[in-house]
C-alpha cells in the first residue's frame, strides 16, 4: 500500500506545521510536522523518546531511526541545491543559525523560483536559492517517506474509539438500566408541577376531600417512585464504576508491565502514575453522561413539551430564550478548559518543588539555604495559586452571566404568564406549573452546555492512557529453552537512540561451571551490555548464540528470565519482611526458606536482624544498608535457583568480610552454575574469574586470565601495578 502526497494548500500547510520555541525540539517538530503533512497523527513526547532527544536537541541520526520506527522510509543524504528542486517530496534539512547554532527546517518543495520551508521557530517561510544556500551549509538532509506500516490519524482515532467500546462492552446492559431509569426520572420530576396545577385549579376550588386525599397519595407513590429510580440508577453507576475501574487498571497496569524497559528508563515514576489517575477521570465522565447529562437532555425535552402542553407561548419564549443562554454558557468552555490546564500544570509544578525540596533538606540546611528555598516555594506556589485565582474569577463571571439571563428568562416567564392569568387565557395553577418547569430547565441546559469541560478533561487523560497502552509490547520470543549451557556473543554493536555507538565489537563467552568478568572504565557500557543480555535492549549488529544453536532473540523470554539470575546495580526491596522480598509473591513452606539459609551460609545475616526473617525492611529497603540490601539481593537471587548468573557491581556497598563471604560462596557456586560478573572492584576477580574480558573504546579485544593480562599494558594491568606501587611505598 502506497501513501500518496498529501498535497496540501499553502493554508493547510501552517495549520499542520508545529511551531516549537524550544531549540532542543526543533528536530522532533519538523518530524511531527510530516507527519500531519501525511495526515497521520503522533506525538512530540514519544517522538523524543525514539528520536533521544537531549537538552542539546535531536541527531539527524535520531530522527533517521524514530521516522523508521513510525511507519516512515528514512534516509540520510548529501547533495545540493537542485537535488532539493527536484525531489518532490517534504524533507528535513540541517541548516544552520547565525553560522553556530544546529537546527532543523522541512523543506516542502519548489514553486514559482521559491522553497517552501517549514521552520519550527518562525513557521511557514519562503526562500530564494540564494538565501536557503546561505543557511543550508551542510548539504545534508534526510529524506522521509510514508510506507505501508504508517498509520493516518483517521485510523489511530478509529482503534482509540474500538479500544475504548471494547473496555465498556461489559457494560452496556448496566448503562442501558441507567438511561431507562434516567428517563423515568425525568417525567416524574413533572409529578409535583402537574399536582400544583391540578390542586390550585381543580382540587382545591371544588373543595372535594376524597379528591384531594388521593391527589396527594398518588404523588406521594409518583415521588417514591422517583427516589425509588434514582436509588436504583446510582446503584447501577457505582456498579459499574466498579467493574470499570477494575477492568481499566487491570489491562492498563498489565500492559505497563510487559512493555520494554526502554519505555520505563525515560519517564519518571510521577508521571506512570498520573496515568493511572487518569483512568478515574474517564471513569467520571462516562457516570457524568450515564447519569445527569442524560437526564439533563430528557428534562429539557420533556420540561419544553410541557410548556407547550400548558401554553404554546409559554414554550415559544423557551425555546427561543434557552438556545442563547446554551451558547451564552457555552463560549466560557474555551476560557475554563484553559484555565483548567494552567491551573493542573501550576499544581504539577508546586508538588514536584515541595517533593524534590524535602527529599533535598539536608543538602538546604548544609548549605543554609532556608531562606532562598522559602522565597522560590513562594513564587511557585503563589504562581499556582495565581493561575486558581483567574479560574475562579472566569467561574465568578459565568455565575453572574448565567444569574442574570436565569432572572431575565424566569421574570419574562411570569410577566407573560400572569397578563395571560389576568386575562384568564390560563388559571393561576398553569401559572405555577409553567414557573416550576421553567426553573428546572435553566439547570438542565447549564448542564449540558458545560458537559464539555470535563468531557475534554476525559479526552486528554484517555489519549494519554491510550498512548501507553497501544505502545509495542516486549518481543517474547517463541523457542522454549530449559537447560543453559553456554552463550557466545559474536561482533556485537549497539547504540542508544540518536547516540554514537556504546559497543561497537564484543566478542565474549561463558560456558557452564565457568566465571568470566567484565571490567571496564566508567561508562563504557558494561553495564548495558547486561541490560542487552536480560533482553532489555534489543541490539543493532552481531548475534548472541545460546547453547551454540539458539539466538538469544528467538527464545522464549520467560523461560530465558528464569534461567538467567540478575543482581543490578541498584537493589529494588519491597515494603514487607525479610520473607516477602525474598520469594516476591512466590507460594513456598517457611522451612524452605530457613533450610535454604542454613545452606547457603545466609543464616548469620539473618540472625543479625531485630526479628530475623519477620524484620520489616521498610519502604525501599530503609532499615537495610547498602550491603544488607545487596546480601539481600544474593539471597533473592539464589533462591530463584538459577543456571546463569548475571552480577552487576553488586558487591560495591558490602563491607570487606561480607564481601569475602559472597566471594567464597560464587566459588563454590561455580560448581552449578555460570557466572557473569561485572566489576570495577577488580581486586575481587584475581581467584574468581576464568577470564577477564576488558571493554574499552566498544571492544573486548583484550581478555584473558589474571596472569596473562599482567603480562601486557592494559586496563587490567595497571590497576595492579598501581596497588603493587602502593604497597611498595
Amino acid at each position: 500500500m502506497k501513501i500518496s502526497r498529501a498535497n496540501l494548500s499553502q493554508k493547510q500547510l501552517r495549520r499542520t506545521f508545529v511551531i516549537q520555541h524550544d531549540q532542543s525540539d526543533c528536530g522532533v517538530a519538523c518530524l511531527l510536522s510530516i507527519i500531519q503533512y501525511y495526515k497521520g497523527s503522533n506525538s512530540l513526547e514519544k517522538l523524543r523518546e525514539l528520536s533521544g532527544t537531549t537538552k542539546q536537541g535531536t541527531t539527524l541520526l535520531g530522527l533517521f531511526q524514530s521516522a523508521n520506527q513510525i511507519g516512515f522510509t528514512a534516509q540520510g543524504n548529501k547533495a545540493d541545491i537542485q537535488a532539493l528542486i527536484e525531489y518532490k517530496e517534504p524533507l528535513i534539512l540541517h541548516v544552520l543559525i547565525e553560522d553556530r547554532l544546529q537546527h532543523y527546517v522541512v523543506c516542502y518543495g519548489f514553486e514559482n523560483g521559491k522553497f517552501i520551508i517549514g521552520d519550527p521557530s518562525k513557521g511557514i517561510s519562503y526562500y530564494s536559492k540564494e538565501e536557503l544556500a546561505t543557511v543550508w551549509k551542510s548539504k545534508t538532509y534526510l529524506t522521509i517517506s510514508p510506507n505501508e506500516t504508517f498509520k493516518k490519524a483517521d485510523t489511530i482515532k478509529a482503534n482509540k474509539k474500538q479500544w475504548f467500546l471494547s473496555l465498556l462492552k461489559d457494560d452496556y446492559k448496566l448503562l442501558s438500566f441507567s438511561v431507562f431509569l434516567g428517563f423515568g426520572i425525568a417525567f416524574l420530576g413533572m409529578a409535583m408541577a402537574i399536582f400544583s396545577q391540578k390542586l390550585i385549579d381543580d382540587i382545591l376550588p371544588s373543595k372535594d376531600f376524597n379528591k384531594l386525599i388521593m391527589g396527594i397519595i398518588l404523588v406521594t407513590f409518583l415521588l417514591l417512585v422517583r427516589v425509588l429510580f434514582t436509588a436504583l440508577r446510582d446503584y447501577f453507576l457505582i456498579t459499574q464504576t466498579k467493574d470499570f475501574n477494575n477492568r481499566i487498571i487491570d489491562i492498563f497496569y498489565t500492559s505497563l508491565l510487559h512493555l520494554p524497559k526502554p519505555f520505563f528508563d525515560t519517564r519518571k515514576i510521577g508521571e506512570l502514575v498520573a496515568r493511572l489517575n487518569d483512568t478515574q477521570r474517564v471513569q467520571r465522565v462516562i457516570s457524568m453522561v450515564a447519569s445527569n447529562v442524560i437526564i439533563s437532555f430528557l428534562i429539557t425535552i420533556v420540561s419544553l413539551a410541557f410548556l407547550f402542553y400548558y401554553s404554546w407561548q409559554a414554550g415559544l419564549i423557551a425555546s427561543i430564550s434557552l438556545p442563547f443562554y446554551f451558547l451564552l454558557l457555552y463560549s466560557f468552555n474555551k476560557r475554563i478548559i484553559s484555565a483548567q490546564k494552567e491551573v493542573m500544570q501550576g499544581y504539577a509544578f508546586s508538588e514536584s518543588n515541595y517533593i524534590t525540596s524535602m527529599q533535598g533538606i539536608a543538602t538546604i540546611k548544609n548549605n543554609n539555604r532556608q531562606a532562598i528555598f522559602k522565597k522560590m516555594n513562594q513564587l511557585i506556589y503563589g504562581n499556582y495559586q495565581e493561575k486558581t485565582f483567574n479560574l475562579s474569577k472566569i467561574n465568578v463571571r459565568l455565575s453572574v452571566f448565567s444569574g442574570i439571563f436565569s432572572v431575565l428568562f424566569l421574570m419574562g416567564i411570569l410577566v407573560y404568564t400572569s397578563i395571560q392569568v389576568y386575562n384568564e387565557v390560563i388559571q393561576l395553577g398553569e401559572l405555577m406549573a409553567i414557573l416550576g418547569i421553567a426553573g428546572s430547565l435553566l439547570p438542565a441546559v447549564a448542564s449540558l452546555a458545560l458537559i464539555t469541560i470535563p468531557i475534554n478533561e476525559a479526552k486528554v487523560a484517555f489519549n494519554r492512557m491510550y498512548e501507553f497502552a497501544s505502545m509495542d509490547k516486549e518481543q517474547l520470543g517463541e523457542k522454549e529453552l530449559k537447560t543453559f549451557w553456554s552463550l557466545k556473543i559474536e561482533n556485537l554493536s549497539f547504540r542508544f537512540a540518536g547516540r554514537s555507538q556504546l559497543l561497537k565489537n564484543i566478542n565474549l563467552e561463558v560456558n557452564k561451571n565457568e566465571c568470566i568478568a567484565i571490567v571496564g572504565e566508567s561508562g563504557c557500557g558494561k553495564s548495558t551490555l547486561g541490560q542487552v543480555l536480560q533482553k532489555f535492549y534489543p541490539f543493532e549488529k552481531g548475534m548472541i548464540i545460546i547453547n551454540n544453536e539458539l539466538h538469544l532473540k528467538d527464545l522464549n523470554t520467560e523461560d530465558w528470565r528464569s534461567i538467567v539470575g540478575v543482581i543490578p546495580q541498584d537493589i529494588t526491596v519491597f515494603n514487607g519482611n525479610i520473607v516477602d522480598n525474598v520469594l516476591l509473591g512466590k507460594e513456598d513452606d517457611p522451612e524452605n526458606i530457613v533450610k535454604f539459609c542454613k545452606d547457603y551460609g545466609f543464616e548469620k545475616f539473618i540472625c543479625e536482624l531485630p526479628q530475623r526473617y519477620a524484620t520489616i525492611l521498610g519502604e525501599e529497603g530503609v532499615n537495610l544498608s547498602g550491603g544488607q540490601k545487596q546480601l539481600l539481593a544474593f539471597m533473592r537471587v539464589l533462591y530463584k535457583k538459577p543456571q546463569l548468573l548475571l552480577l552487576d557491581e553488586f558487591t560495591s556497598a558490602m563491607d570487606r568480610k561480607t564481601e569475602q563471604f559472597v566471594l567464597d560462596l560464587l566459588i563454590k557456586l561455580k560448581k552449578e552454575m555460570s557466572i557473569i560478573f561485572i566489576s570495577h572492584r577488580l581486586h575481587s576477580l584475581k581467584h574468581l574469574a576464568d577470564r577477564i574480558y576488558i571493554i574499552e573504546n566498544g571492544n573486548s579485544n583484550v581478555f584473558g586470565t589474571h596472569n596473562q593480562l599482567l603480562e601486557t599494558e592494559n586496563f587490567y594491568s595497571q590497576f595492579w601495578n598501581n596497588l603493587f606501587s602502593l604497597k611498595s611505598h
